[in-house]
């Protein structure tokens, strides 16, 4: 796999109203800056002219470098397991110009939380990750050695029944849990409704 840094990945007006929003609830943040990274899962390697070619293609944005991230990271990508729009459309055009040998483009955002060596306990990493990504579509990473799970790839599982006719909200719960699908309580309850108009399990 290549990784190939990108440019900033936020103005800084956006990351002066994140630092806002985060400021009463982790005080001990000072800056924050984030940077696009792009993950290549490649077939054979790619020679110089057609490595040369793919960091073209994915210079975009801001024309400015990003500064050398301090703080502690988190690598937000697309949820592990999934395929972004973004990669498909990116992994697309990169085999359009020549670069066949790419099977799969992604990208990330690298965020650098800067506390000047404050230690962030367990709650405030909560409060950011609650800020910075999207537990729906998004996972977060601490080390850039994690990004080799983007390219995983499963085999599909057999199909499972939530028993919610027999034990209600606690199924749900539970099966909200156990797969990440970060429903919120006015989720569950809709669900539960159309379940009890339905007359039948959902899966």
């Amino acid at each position: 796999m290549l990784q190939l840094r990108g440019n900033i990945a936020h103005s800084g007006f956006r990351l002066r109203q994140i630092l806002a929003e985060l400021h009463p609830v982790v005080p001990q943040i000072r800056s924050i800056t984030t940077e696009y990274w792009h993950f290549v899962d490649i077939q054979d390697g790619l020679a110089t002219a057609a490595e040369s070619v793919l960091r073209r293609l994915l210079h975009y944005g801001p024309n400015t470098p990003p500064d050398n991230g301090v703080g502690e990271l988190f690598i937000v990508v697309p949820r592990v397991g999934t395929v972004s729009p973004w990669s498909t459309k990116a992994t697309d055009i990169a085999q359009h110009c020549g670069l066949q040998q790419i099977k799969r483009i992604e990208r990330g955002v690298a965020w650098f939380i800067n506390t000047e060596d404050i230690a962030l306990s367990p709650t405030d990493r909560a409060q950011i990750l609650k800020t910075i990504h999207d537990p729906m579509t998004e996972s977060v990473l601490r080390e850039f050695s994690e990004t080799e799970n983007l390219f995983n790839t499963f085999s599909p599982q057999p199909l499972t029944v939530v028993d919610v006719m027999n034990e209600g909200e606690t199924a749900l719960i539970a099966a909200n849990q156990a797969w990440g699908m970060a429903l919120s309580p006015e989720e569950i309850e809709y669900l539960l409704q159309q379940v009890s108009i339905m007359q039948r399990n959902p899966t």
